[in-house]
Parts: C-alpha cells; structure tokens; sequence
C-alpha cells in the first residue's frame, strides 16, 4: 500500500487547504498573472473544483487578483506576496 503512495502524484494526494494556496501563490510569483482557466487546468486536472474555493478564498483575502476581463488573469498581490514569504 506504501509504494501506491508513493507511485501518486503531487495532484492525486490530498492536500491541506493551507497548503494548495502556498501552491498557487508561489505558482503566481514564479510564473507571473496567469488566465483563470490555465490555473483551472494545472491545479484541477480531475475536475474537483477545489481550484475554485481556493481562489475565491484568496481573492476574498486580497492575496490575488482576478481580472474582470474575458481572460480572468490572476496576478499575486503584494499581500499575497507577504503571506508567501512569510511561510517559505
């Protein structure tokens, strides 16, 4: 059971909630602003929509960004910036 764990990847685990916002805060500052639905398909392949609270979470804590336009870009924001370095 062990080494089917191991076999899973990153996305097929659970994860903490805490932790898949570090995810995507960081993704944002190595990356740059990013299409809402690029971000829809990196972090949520099997179409959970845990992508989905996540942002919204953020947004509604001003750590990112999301344009009003037909893009969507998400862009980290210079709090969102502060809780990431705060926890590297």
């Amino acid at each position: 059971m062990a080494k089917e764990d191991d076999r899973q990847t990153l996305e097929e685990k659970p994860r903490t909630r805490h932790k898949f916002e570090q995810e995507v805060l960081a993704y944002l500052k190595e990356h740059g602003p990013q299409p809402y639905n690029g971000l829809y398909v990196l972090f949520d392949r099997h179409r959970t929509t845990e992508i989905q609270s996540v942002s919204h979470g953020l947004n509604q804590g001003k750590l990112i960004q999301i344009g009003k336009d037909s893009y969507q870009m998400v862009s980290l924001t210079a709090n969102g910036l502060k809780r990431l370095e705060g926890t590297s």
